[in-house]
């Protein structure tokens, strides 16, 4: 922290903080002192802009940034099948945020392992940085259904690379790379995995790669954020045993829904 960001904090905290009274009529004229309903962690819970403007002015800002309004929730879903044995997989690593935070667990759980796999060499050496900060093992490959190389086309921000016959709009036209491609079941991975997978309409490929672990029960749950192929996805998954949960309030998986968390009934 800076000098003058900590200067400014504790000029807040002296000069409104610790006075209710200044605190409490700046905060009224600002948002009001409204009972109203809020959406934090996909929960529409009931507030008042004034006693508990916290959360107030943290549901207006994640409201208005896709990393608060719909990745915590994919931690916290994630973080539930951890444990002892535990391998996490997080396949369309980006710059390895979920795999930073979840990488804590190795301090909780015996033998707990995180490998992150992203194909973007650009966005790889962030990852790598990353990994080596936090602990974690990053691969610099595409998983896919077959080995050998894939091309990939990419837009103005990292997070949307895809194969380049899937390119759309959001695509820049000959910008791009080309890497290695290998199934995620030739990888030794060890233990019980649960797998993230977000990878730009490329789903279904990386579970027909992993379906050596499929058969060998290797998989306790897999988390898919946003995903194409939908009815073979679906029918992939519950071939296996999985139970298709709708991530948000943890209810049966809807035709329709846009995530999904997909449990092994006999983990």
């Amino acid at each position: 922290m800076t000098r003058h960001r900590f200067d400014r904090l504790r000029l807040i905290q002296t000069q409104i903080n610790e006075r209710p009274r200044l605190r409490e009529w700046l905060t009224r004229l600002r948002h009001g002192a409204r009972d109203l309903d809020v959406v934090l962690f996909k929960r529409k819970l009931r507030i008042n802009a004034l006693r508990e403007n916290g959360y107030y002015r943290a549901a207006r800002l994640a409201h208005a940034n896709s990393l608060l309004r719909d990745e915590t929730l994919v931690m916290q879903r994630v973080s539930m099948m951890l444990g002892d044995g535990v391998t996490f997989v997080d396949v369309g690593a980006n710059i390895g945020i979920f795999s930073a935070v979840i990488a804590d667990a190795q301090r909780l759980f015996r033998d707990f392992r995180v490998v992150a796999f992203e194909a973007d060499p650009a966005t790889f050496a962030r990852l790598a940085a990353n990994a080596e900060r936090f602990g974690f093992d990053a691969v610099n490959i595409a998983l896919a259904a077959q080995v050998g190389e894939l091309d990939f086309s990419t837009g103005a921000v990292s997070g949307i690379a895809t194969r380049r016959d899937r390119a759309g709009r959001a695509h820049i036209a000959g910008r791009g790379f080309t890497v290695a491609a290998r199934r995620l079941d030739s990888f030794d991975l060890p233990g019980k995995l649960v797998i993230k997978i977000d990878v730009e309409q490329m789903e279904l490929e990386v579970l027909e790669g992993a379906r050596g672990l499929f058969d060998a029960g290797r998989i306790a749950a897999v988390y898919l954020d946003e995903f194409d192929d939908k009815a073979a996805v679906l029918d992939f998954l519950s071939a296996y045993g999985f139970d298709l949960i709708a991530p948000a309030r943890l209810n049966p998986f809807a035709p329709g829904g846009r995530a999904l968390f997909a449990i092994r009934r006999d983990r």
